[in-house]
């Protein structure tokens, strides 16, 4: 399984569409961007051999790996770099050095661009995956300990798949934070908060709600998730709603449509 390829906060994930911060042209973004902060070694995030070790295009200074596990093929590439340690054909060892963050190609600031592809890099990023679905990370992993804490049923193997993404943003909503699905330290510091109320005892009727947890509250009485008559209990009860509001809403348009198919065929 791969490793994390440098330390240093997330700071763009991968998505079908995010704007360009250099041309602001609404596009996918292909990998996950580490932050300067941290470290500035890059290290192999898996066993393999270089297959690129220069410029590549608005990339910079890269390096792509290619691995093989399990049987499958993989291809990881590390962009934007100030230096570049390995040789093309070189075979590395996860964990070794094979570069420093930097700013090369087309950058805002020093970071690297990470990607990982299924088999392997082509020009259009074709086979581009969802980095942070493949690698263990022992921060996510505390990040998965706190958000179950405060109740979302998650699964604490340190990978931060579509249902880790979906409660930090569903706690994000709930906590009136940026809804970005980022793990930053103002999501931590709110998550810490948030257990040390739960283990406190302390009720949500003892706090000023937020705009977007009064939201919440009118959404999940409007759609019968709670009959209102005793929406508050434990704090972590908003973050229960967060969740299971998206699935009421969904029910409520499919019965919606229903009901409009039925008048047609009558």
């Amino acid at each position: 399984m791969f490793i994390r390829p440098c330390e240093g906060n997330i700071t763009s994930q991968f998505s079908q569409s995010r704007k360009n911060p250099i041309t602001g042209e609404w596009k996918a973004h292909k990998g996950v961007d580490f932050g300067k902060d941290g470290s500035a070694v890059v290290k192999a995030s898996e066993r393999g051999t270089v297959t690129r070790a220069g410029v590549l295009s608005t990339y910079g200074n890269t390096v792509t790996i290619a691995h093989v596990i399990n049987g499958k093929k993989y291809e990881t590439l590390y962009a934007h770099l100030s230096a570049i340690t390995v040789k093309l054909g070189q075979v590395v060892e996860q964990g070794k050095q094979i570069g420093i963050k930097g700013s090369t190609g087309n950058s805002t600031g020093v970071h690297l661009h990470f990607e990982i592809h299924s088999p392997e890099y082509a020009i259009g990023q074709p086979y581009a995956v969802n980095p942070l679905h493949f690698i263990v990370d022992s921060s996510v992993m505390e990040l998965q300990k706190l958000l179950s804490e405060v109740g979302y049923p998650l699964v604490v193997d340190g990978i931060a798949g579509q249902a880790t993404e979906t409660a930090i943003k569903a706690f994000q909503m709930a906590s009136g934070l940026t809804i970005d699905g980022i793990g930053g330290t103002v999501t931590l510091a709110a998550l810490n908060k948030a257990i040390e109320l739960k283990k406190g005892g302390t009720t949500v009727e003892e706090q000023k709600l937020t705009a977007a947890q009064e939201a919440i509250r009118q959404e999940v009485i409007r759609l019968k998730i709670t009959d209102g008559k005793d929406p508050f209990r434990e704090v972590n009860q908003f973050y229960t709603w967060a969740i299971a509001l998206p699935i009421a809403q969904k029910n409520e348009e499919l019965e919606r449509r229903i009901v409009e198919l039925e008048k047609k065929i009558k």
